[in-house]
């Protein structure tokens, strides 16, 4: 007898589908739709035959779901065909039918936004697939279900999907590989576009526009329009990603004075934001030509911005009025929902969009197109019974009504966010914000005790997600402090109030309390802040002991400094110290003594004074790379010193041991250097640095007497790609005099010097140093940070091909030492760079800077704030080294006696502090 099943049609109808389905990505707090489903694409993949297997009722559960789905009704298209997959799959005898409705099931959920029901179902229509034999088709839901882990966040898990790894050919059974062994373009550019994607929100803009390239060649030969269009948003989306570092790195650069390197940042940027343009408007004339209209708003929400970041105002409004036209005629759906909400977004001034000014700014000047926007979103949220959606929405409108002083409503409609949030898994991302919105609120009212309340939650909320939410978007991690920071600092400040300052306190004291929880506070920001800088390169975990408390075993005194800002200052009596002093910042410095105790100073500072203090600091330090410089001028030192360490004179009798948990600039200066009018600060103790109180081990390992070290240098000139650096003459003499000095010692210098023999001589002894000798930056991005080999590799410099020095960066030196490490293994005690530098007046390279023992995989590292490669340094590290192997001796003091020696040599050059201040000691100091 005739049997009739569910089968696909020609594969046209697979290609509307899987190539309007590419990429759509929700983002915290905004939608950045990649594409849309088309509304005909599920009828088109299914026809419906009569058979005496599959029931007429079976058949018009399937039609009905297609009837509803094609209308847009994606949320009651869901039970019918619910219904009919679970009388295929108790069957098993149309493996084809429970395929497809397995998939149309997966896009229902994709559409109102339910991305782990999706996945279920995505998983489900492989597996069926594949004991169908159909690699092809495998190939395409494979795909579809990397680009919802991309939804969710988890890139290296679609990349897994995708490609298997991040080598080049993918590997076999991957996505990818299988649409190449099938010759299938379609889901070659489905995989491509969406390992673009992947490897764009994990930062990593020259791969992902290698693959979107690779992509968008195959479509022009293929002749896909709709794959085309998804290929040029993603290239602009890319592009967008890239002018957006490098308006951040100019904007870095100009805010330390350094126009020079701003400019070249300044111009590539908007070389980016251009390219972005173009693929924008190419991608919006093919969703014109194909009249969809989703395609078309997904590009005019990223022209808008693009517009406005090359100041074409007119252009960009004109973009926004063809957007808010095109709202009406989307469906209830996902992309309709944050299309809403992103537009509103876009109805705020450029300047304090999406920043922490945006909280504290008046409302925008249309608040009523604002709200019914918004207003809509919460409709269409409701409608497809999305609880992220209702959440945004209602959060969004309660910030209006915070802005505009609605306290009373804005605390009611953020509270109907928030137990909209709790409703389902997919939108507890945002728990915290309304949390933290709800803390502001009650702030503004004079409830401090509700306000404390709301913020601790808030953090709370933010420590269990906070890993996901900045690995899911690498533009989040760069925005770190406008999106994350605030609510850590404000909560700081919060406790800090109504303690009294310099007044020493005992734990049991109410004020100890507070001090102590502001510490907590502010660990949890410093975990976060080297969380989000090295984001999906690191996993950063804390240790058992707190530096701060074991103390009274070492004599050491730990002190923990935060800047807080304006905005989080509370009070009638700060806001008489603002209006006397201008823009301030509150610097709170918190002294951990050996014998439990704790004090506090808080001081209220003209934000720019001090910031120029810091960097004036630095710059009278490094004017003695000059033999023929003048006296040193001690104004800067003293006026830091009096913020930090003079408060706590007199309690610091018996501590030989500083450690500093710095915050921000301060971190970019050695506080070693620090000067009371009469002697540096390392002549009274010894001083040590660490990232936070939690990622630092205070314990002491014992010590050989003879320290095994393997000892690497250049010398000569290297070749780096957009670096310049100079010859390092006196490194051959500082690892001749360390190898004599350290007998148990192998060299590598020069183009000896590799990742090869670096790798090779880890993994055949154990060292306890590693010695570089070479030059090395600690920058704005992870991937700034270096470390120059010797060996040569083929390159590119200035567009000639060339042979270019190896570099290493500070990831893959842990993952070197890693793969050498083992149950059986010395660890690694210390990592010395002695010609690192970090840039005066930047805030993101201090994070590498002082994660730099954490990311290397050691106890200590010693690093230099800037390049300082001579006889004096060659000398300054013997002399470390020499105190070292006395194992009595911690590495703070070794450290210490060292400098001191080079500041007590009577040599003008030598005991300049340019000489020997720059060394710093990170990480276990003992």
């Amino acid at each position: 007898m005739h049997r009739s099943r569910f089968r696909l049609r020609p594969r046209r109808s697979f290609l509307t589908l899987c190539a309007c389905a590419l990429f759509s990505t929700v983002g915290l707090g905004g939608f950045s739709p990649q594409a849309s489903i088309a509304q005909t694409s599920i009828a088109q993949t299914i026809e419906v035959q009569s058979t005496e297997a599959q029931s007429t009722e079976v058949r018009e559960l399937v039609q009905t779901g297609v009837d509803r789905y094609q209308a847009g009704d994606f949320v009651a298209a869901i039970a019918p065909w619910q219904a009919a997959y679970e009388v295929y799959d108790s069957t098993q005898d149309d493996l084809s039918a429970l395929a497809i409705v397995s998939e149309n099931l997966a896009r229902a959920y994709q559409q109102i936004g339910q991305t782990a029901e999706e996945i279920r179902y995505w998983e489900k229509a492989i597996a069926v697939t594949q004991r169908l034999e159909n690699a092809q088709s495998v190939s395409r839901l494979m795909t579809e279900q990397a680009q919802a882990y991309t939804r969710l966040g988890q890139q290296r898990r679609a990349i897994a999907i995708l490609c298997g790894s991040d080598i080049d050919p993918c590997e076999a059974g991957s996505a990818l590989q299988l649409a190449e062994a099938s010759a299938d373009p379609v889901a070659q550019l489905a995989a491509l576009g969406s390992l673009g994607e992947a490897y764009r929100l994990m930062g990593d803009g020259e791969r992902s526009l290698a693959y979107l390239e690779r992509g968008h060649t195959l479509s022009v030969d293929s002749g896909h329009s709709a794959l085309q269009m998804a290929i040029h948003n993603s290239l602009a989306n890319t592009s967008v990603s890239l002018a957006q570092v490098n308006y951040r790195r100019a904007s870095e650069a100009q805010g330390r004075g350094d126009s020079r390197a701003a400019r070249p940042l300044q111009a590539k940027a908007e070389a980016f934001n251009t390219k972005a343009i173009e693929n924008f408007q190419q991608s919006y004339q093919l969703a014109v030509a194909q009249a969809d209209v989703a395609g078309k708003m997904r590009s005019l929400l990223g022209l808008i911005p693009a517009y406005e970041r090359m100041g074409s105002v007119s252009a960009a409004q004109q973009q926004r009025a063809i957007a808010l036209t095109l709202l009406a005629d989307l469906p209830d759906s996902l992309p309709k929902a944050f299309a809403a909400i992103q537009l509103a977004d876009l109805l705020e001034p450029a300047n304090v969009r999406q920043s922490q000014a945006l909280l504290n700014a008046t409302p925008p000047a249309d608040l009523t197109q604002s709200t019914q926007l918004l207003d809509q979103a919460l409709a269409t949220g409701v409608a497809i019974d999305n609880a992220r959606v209702q959440s945004f929405a209602l959060g969004k409108l309660g910030n209006l009504q915070e802005r505009a002083g609605q306290y009373e409503a804005a605390l009611v409609t953020t509270q109907k966010a928030r137990l909209e949030a709790d409703q389902g898994l997919d939108a507890k991302d945002s728990l915290y914000l309304w949390a933290w919105q709800m803390g502001r609120i009650f702030r503004e009212q004079g409830n401090l005790t509700g306000a404390a309340q709301s913020y601790s939650q808030a953090i709370a909320l933010l420590e269990q997600i906070r890993s996901d939410i900045l690995n899911a978007n690498r533009d989040l991690q760069f925005d770190f402090r406008d999106t994350v920071e605030p609510i850590y600092r404000q909560y700081a400040a919060l406790n800090l109030r109504e303690v009294p300052s310099e007044v020493l306190v005992r734990e049991g004291e109410q004020a100890f309390d507070e001090i102590d929880t502001t510490l907590v506070t502010l660990d949890s920001l410093k975990v976060a802040e080297l969380q989000s800088y090295f984001a999906n390169d690191c996993v950063i975990t804390p240790v058992a002991a707190r530096v701060d408390a074991v103390g009274s075993d070492n004599a050491t005194a730990v002190i923990s400094t935060a800047i807080l800002g304006v905005d989080e200052q509370i009070g009638e009596r700060d806001a008489a110290k603002q209006s006397a002093a201008g823009t301030v910042k509150q610097l709170a410095v918190i002294m951990s003594l050996p014998d439990g105790r704790k004090k506090i100073s808080q001081t209220v500072i003209d934000e720019q004074e001090m910031s120029e203090a810091i960097n004036q600091f630095r710059r009278e330090l490094e004017l003695g790379r000059s033999e023929y410089i003048s006296d040193y001028d001690y104004t800067f030192s003293q006026r830091l010193y009096q913020w930090l360490i003079a408060p706590f004179e007199e309690d610091l009798a018996g501590v030989e041991t500083l450690v500093f948990v710095n915050d921000g600039l301060l971190r970019s200066v050695p506080m070693a250097a620090l000067h009371d009018g009469d002697r540096y600060l390392i002549e009274k103790f010894a001083v040590a640095t660490t990232p936070s109180l939690t990622l630092t081990e205070p314990e002491k390992v014992k010590r050989p007497a003879s320290l095994s070290a393997l000892l690497m240098g250049v010398s000569t000139r290297p070749e780096v790609p957009g670096s310049t650096f100079g010859a390092l003459p006196s490194v051959e003499q500082e690892l001749s005099v360390l190898a004599e000095q350290l007998p148990n010692s192998e060299t590598l210098l020069n183009e000896d010097f590799s990742l090869a023999a670096l790798r090779q001589q880890l993994a055949k002894k154990d060292y306890r140093i590693l010695h570089m000798a070479t030059h090395g930056t600690f920058g704005f991005d992870p991937a700034d940070n270096f470390v120059v080999a010797g060996a040569k590799r083929p390159g590119t410099v200035a567009g000639e091909d060339r042979q270019v020095n190896e570099t290493l960066t500070i990831s893959e030196l842990d993952e070197l030492i890693r793969s050498a490490s083992g149950p059986t293994r010395e660890p690694i005690e210390l990592l010395t760079l002695t010609a690192c530098e970090t840039a005066i007046g930047d805030n993101r390279s201090t994070l590498g800077l002082a994660g730099v023992a954490i990311r290397a995989g050691v106890r200590s590292a010693i690093a230099t704030l800037w390049s300082v490669s001579d006889e004096s340094s060659a000398q300054l590290i013997a002399g470390f080294y020499d105190n070292l192997q006395r194992p009595e001796m911690t590495k703070a003091e070794a450290l210490r006696k060292a400098q001191i020696a080079m500041i007590e040599s009577e040599d003008f050059v030598n005991e300049h502090p340019y000489r020997w201040a720059p060394f710093t000691l990170i990480g276990n100091w003992l």
